[in-house]
């Protein structure tokens, strides 16, 4: 569910003649970021609430909209990561956005993960931004506002979100985590085939692996740990990552990924 004051602030902007065509969320809840951008734009669309609407701009087939996002790779080892965002995709988007509006009012364009734009790409945009035009609206999804270029960051309206709007995650994932890193590695194997017979709880589960593991680097950082264990953390918090975009992206066996991620606790 979405913060009531970042909707609230939405909605108020929405709704303000003197609003500005480009948008800069910056925070490091993604799964935050993406549902006011799309809560945001089926505002200003007219179409709150509409299903089908919303359907075809999370699987980014809607005419007037276009999402932008690092392409996701695997490479010969098994790892998946996230490329940059080249200026080959920014033409395509372009190539997209220059024609009239087929069903709404006005285009859109949501980046994601905008800080993974290359400085090819990051000037394309920012040429974009700085001749705007009524009927295009940019929304730019960022980790934060200095991962992008600060003439792009000056050229938007900026929307932070907190780190304290992160979803909490269950305890008993928390406990399972803990139990993890004490057990030996058959043990953590016979209890990734039971976690794996069901996918979406694998995948929830791992999300909220993530979201601890994260909080606990973010600890180490403040506390100026030293690099080495602050590099194991992180490291673990990519295989995590990965191991979540293996199970949304591509057709990989559950218990297979969840294995090969055992292996690095």
């Amino acid at each position: 569910m979405m913060n009531s004051k970042v909707r609230t602030y939405l909605d108020r902007l929405a709704n303000s003649p003197k609003r500005p065509n480009s948008y800069l969320f910056s925070g490091p809840n993604e799964t935050a970021k993406e549902k006011a951008a799309i809560y945001f734009i089926s505002k200003l669309a007219g179409r709150t609430g509409n299903k089908e609407f919303l359907r075809k701009v999370k699987e980014n087939v809607h005419p007037d909209i276009v999402v932008i996002e690092p392409e996701v790779v695997e490479d010969k080892k098994g790892r998946i990561r996230e490329k940059e965002i080249v200026i080959e995709q920014i033409r395509a988007a372009q190539g997209r956005l220059k024609f009239f509006p087929y069903e709404l009012e006005r285009k859109f364009c949501i980046i994601k993960r905008a800080q993974k734009m290359n400085a090819e790409a990051s000037n394309a945009i920012l040429k974009v931004l700085e001749e705007p035009t009524v009927s295009l609206f940019f929304v730019l999804l960022a980790a934060d506002t200095e991962s992008v270029l600060p003439t792009i960051a000056s050229r938007c309206a900026i929307l932070r979100f907190a780190e304290t709007e992160l979803p909490g995650w269950k305890e008993e994932n928390r406990e399972i985590l803990k139990k993890i890193f004490r057990e030996e590695i058959f043990e953590k194997f016979d209890r990734i085939e039971k976690i794996s017979k069901d996918k979406n709880e694998m995948l929830a589960i791992l999300k909220d692996w993530e979201m601890i593991i994260a909080g606990s680097l973010r600890k180490l950082v403040s506390q100026n740990e030293t690099d080495a264990k602050t590099r194991k953390i992180a490291d673990l918090a990519d295989k995590i990552r990965e191991a979540i975009n293996r199970l949304e992206r591509t057709n990989a066996s559950p218990r297979a990924v969840g294995e090969k991620l055992m292996l690095n606790f």
